[in-house]
């Protein structure tokens, strides 16, 4: 019998076969939204905001940070400074494909 639980991250209802099936796939394996995220990184100039992945793959917003979380957990991205915007005054990730070297 299935089990439902809350999913700590998302605060949705999933079912265990779920879980257990996301939490399955090994790093290697990408879903081919994960694929077109991590090729924006070779279209644009790293280090890139997930506004300029929206832009460079013509993706939806919610879409591109779905998928950049789920890289940044699978160890593909990595989160090297913050950019602000001009416009809105918020602070943005830089994100890009290598970690940061400390100095």
């Amino acid at each position: 019998m299935e089990t439902e639980f809350i999913s700590p991250r998302s605060g949705r209802r999933v079912q265990s076969t779920q879980q257990d099936a996301y939490h399955g796939l090994s790093v290697k394996d990408l879903t081919a939204g994960q694929k077109v995220v991590l090729d924006a990184f070779k279209a644009g100039i790293p280090p890139l905001t997930r506004e300029d992945i929206a832009a460079i793959t013509n993706k939806k917003m919610g879409s591109v940070c779905g998928r950049v979380r789920e890289l940044i957990d699978a160890k593909r991205l990595f989160v090297v400074g913050t950019r602000k915007d001009l416009a809105t005054q918020t602070s943005h990730q830089l994100l890009d494909t290598k970690p940061v070297k400390a100095q």
